[in-house]
This record gives C-alpha cells, structure tokens and sequence, in this order.
C-alpha cells in the first residue's frame, strides 16, 4: 500500500531538523572542547560586570593620571568598562600581552586567560584589530567574573612597541602567537592601566616614581 502523499514532506522535514540538530550539537561539543573550560559568549547568561576597583582607589588613581594619554590605544567595546560610570576600564597590576597579529580566532587566546587566571591578574590585550568571535570569548569570560579583560586596539608599529616597553616586555609576533609559543619574555605588567573608549594611561614603577 502507497503511503500518503503528505507522508513525504514530513519526512523530509523531520529529517532535515535531526541533521540540523546534529550539526548544531557538534558545533557546541568542538567550541566547548576548543575553549579548554572557558566560558563562549554562546553560553554567556545575563550577568552583571565584575566588580571593578574600590571607589576610593579609583578616584586616587585617576586623580593622578596625566594630563595627557600615554598612548591612543581605545577599548575594544564599552562592555569592558570596569566602572561604566566613570566611562573607564581600570585594572591595577595586570598581565600585560602586546601582540602585532590580527586577532581573528579565539583558540590563540585562550592560553592567556587560563595563564591570567592561574595568577589571580586581569589581562590586558594590546593588538590591531579583534574578531568578532574572540572578542565575545573576551567579553564572556570577563562579564562572568574568570577573568577580567581590557581589550585594546592599537595598530602603529611603533607604539606597540612603546606598549611592550613600558611593561617590560616585548611584542609578540603573529607567529609566535599561531604557534602558542609562550615565554615569560611575551608577558609583562605595569603598576595599573586606565583605559577609555579613546586613550590609555599606564602608569609603571618608572613612571609613577
């Protein structure tokens, strides 16, 4: 007996949503394998931002900026205010990366949230551009409190290296980046950085002397 003629679409669309499920499904089982543990903006709830610095260290350490930026390096989304009151991101002795590679996939990121996490430091990031997929990796991570993030955009060849310099490190090449080469040479740090949607101001023991 010939089964009805409406048989056949239903089974073609039932089939068509297990594929779907199933690619859907293994998608999330390789993200999640991939992120070695970390939070993916997929998975991110609606959280609040990580508590940032007490008020009174705060309005201490931006009554001492200087009058001028150290250097034109904006944050990468105003999600990474720290005290989005204050229109700043303000971390105090952070793990400070300074990379000249385009950050376009979030897998080279994650050795420096886990190695940032081990140490109980906020990650500051410098680099010419991020991708929009690392860049929610950044932003999940951060919004729910592992590892506070200050993503920073900055091209110029020459004040990325300044950036390293003042941190006491160096700028990581995009090789060195893609091969997850990590030295203690790559990781630097400063007395505290304040960033705005414009500029950045770091203050180091050199320069806070």
């Amino acid at each position: 007996m010939n089964p009805p003629w409406w048989g056949i679409p239903v089974v073609l669309v039932l089939g068509a949503a297990v594929i779907l499920g199933g690619w859907w499904w293994d998608r999330r089982r390789q993200r999640l394998a991939a992120s070695g543990g970390f939070t993916t903006e997929d998975a991110l709830a609606s959280t609040a931002p990580p508590p940032g610095l007490p008020d009174a260290e705060l309005s201490t350490l931006l009554a001492g900026r200087s009058p001028e930026p150290t250097l034109p390096a904006a944050l990468a989304d105003r999600e990474f205010l720290t005290h989005p009151a204050r229109g700043v991101a303000a971390v105090r002795d952070p793990l400070v990366v300074v990379t000249d590679a385009a950050l376009d996939d979030e897998r080279l990121i994650l050795p420096l949230l886990d190695s940032a996490q081990a140490r109980g430091q906020a990650l500051v990031l410098v680099a010419p551009t991020f991708g929009f997929g690392l860049l929610g990796t950044l932003r999940a991570n951060h919004r729910t409190g592992r590892v506070t993030t200050v993503p920073l955009e900055l091209a110029d060849p020459d004040l990325l290296a300044r950036a390293a310099s003042l941190c006491g490190t160096v700028v990581v090449p995009d090789a060195d980046l893609r091969s997850g080469w990590w030295p203690e040479s790559h990781r630097g740090t400063c007395s505290s950085w304040v960033a705005d949607l414009d500029n950045s101001w770091v203050d180091t023991p050199s320069t806070s002397g």
